[in-house]
């Protein structure tokens, strides 16, 4: 994130074509291989719009006609690969059963072979799994509203009212999965006696927004295994209060996919004393080009140090110094404007904050006064969790987000091309 004016803004740093056919929905797809591969060559066969069958899922594969058994290989592949990308490891033999060769051509250079599989069949297969992950999230609703009674002193609305924060998907907030789980909660929350709040702007993260009895966030993991499994799990949090309000377990093959790129090593949690927040989506995602602003709050008087990281680690900036001067508790601080924007291969943006009582606990991060560049080292082991002065660990805390494009984000205008060379031109930190 770069300091770009004056006035205190900043900017974030972060089908295939041709047809190969179509066919009557009444139609179901058959097998055609081998009656196919003596068509006459198309020389339009393997570009254009290339669309399934109405109500089917598909891949097309292309394999070189020098290849021996050409037509063989690219069904094999369009197979594969659609069977892969349905089930996600999970019963991919079911899966498999479902899926068969609509549509085999060539355009005298390559075969190209179309694989489909029924939508409604794939449903089928998922149907269970997806009523389970219904009746886990209507728990968790009964439990919040449980949770949300036994707290004390509260009365009237605000007490039974929660507003739902970030969901930490492997390791980085938002995403399309983590909007996905968030809606999924927000309909369950809907049949219960728990009211919901938008998050108010200009919210630090510290305590609670007005009108709300608690605070919901998620986090979203893998489970090893065999079958690629998730965990989605949430806490309700209530200034000093945190309880787990329990998990559900469900096949990833029933999200959203999310880049595996942007899975990270989590960052430090705290204790609780330092919050960083921003206006985000559901979830705690960015668009591209999406404007917000960074709020910073302390509990007791702390100086704080605030790093940016952007993509996995691959630079990093000091953006933030209290200087030789402790933050006053409860006086949230601005960092500024941004416009999230992609810096890097990998679309995901960091905060982390060094912050401690006494200047000695931050160690090195001490004499950084200004707005300075990262060692590409230090930025890599910072993104790891790694290198932060021991003494000022119960104070360290993150904050993340990954950045989102395409239709989701079709409301906001794309940021234009951005000359981030400037980066380079800051000063180094040591």
């Amino acid at each position: 994130m770069v300091k770009v004016s004056k006035a205190g803004r900043w900017i974030g740093v972060a089908a295939m074509v041709g047809v190969l056919g179509c066919a009557s929905p009444s139609v179901a797809p058959r097998t055609q291989v081998a009656q196919e591969a003596q068509a006459p060559a198309d020389p339009e066969a393997c570009s254009g719009n290339l669309v399934p069958p109405t109500g089917y899922h598909q891949e097309t594969a292309f394999v070189p006609l020098s290849v021996i058994n050409a037509s063989q290989m690219a069904a094999e592949d369009a197979r594969t690969r659609l069977r892969d990308r349905l089930c996600q490891g999970y019963r991919c033999e079911q899966i498999a059963e479902h899926v068969t060769v609509w549509r085999t051509t060539n355009d005298g250079r390559q075969a190209c072979v179309m694989a489909v599989a029924s939508r409604e069949k794939v449903a089928a297969v998922y149907a269970e799994p997806t009523r389970e992950l219904e009746a886990g999230l209507a728990r968790m609703a009964t439990a919040i509203e449980g949770a949300l009674g036994e707290f004390e002193g509260d009365e009237g609305e605000e007490a039974s009212s929660v507003a739902l924060d970030t969901i930490n998907d492997s390791g980085v907030n938002g995403g399309p999965r983590a909007e996905w789980l968030h809606d999924q909660l927000l309909a369950v929350l809907s049949y219960s006696g728990v009211s919901t709040r938008k998050l108010p702007g200009r919210w630090s993260g510290l305590g609670l927004p007005p009108s709300t009895g608690a605070v919901v966030r998620g986090t979203i993991r893998q489970i090893p295994g065999q079958e690629a499994m998730l965990e989605a799990s949430f806490r309700l949090e209530r200034g000093d209060e945190v309880r787990g309000i329990g998990s559900v377990r469900f096949p990833q093959a029933i999200a959203p996919t999310i880049d595996p790129q942007t899975y990270m090593p989590p960052l430090p949690e705290g204790n609780g004393k330092v919050a960083l927040h921003m206006d985000a989506r559901p979830g705690g995602a960015l668009c591209e080009g999406q404007q917000t602003e960074l709020w910073l709050e302390t509990a007791e008087p702390l100086h704080v140090r605030v790093i940016n990281l952007y993509g996995n680690g691959e630079g990093g900036l000091m953006v933030y110094s209290s200087g030789e001067e402790r933050l006053p508790p409860h006086h949230p601080v601005s960092l500024g404007e941004f416009k999230a924007v992609r810096a890097s291969e990998v679309p995901v943006e960091r905060f982390l904050v060094v912050a401690a009582p006494t200047l000695e606990a931050l160690g090195r991060f001490a004499s950084l006064e200004t707005t300075c560049r990262l060692p590409v080292t230090m930025a890599s082991a910072l993104n790891r969790g790694q290198q932060v002065p021991r003494a000022s660990m119960p104070w360290a805390m993150g904050m993340d987000y990954r950045l989102m494009s395409g239709e989701a984000c079709e409301d906001v205008p794309a940021p234009p091309a951005q000359d981030l060379s400037m980066l380079e031109g800051l000063p180094t930190c040591w």
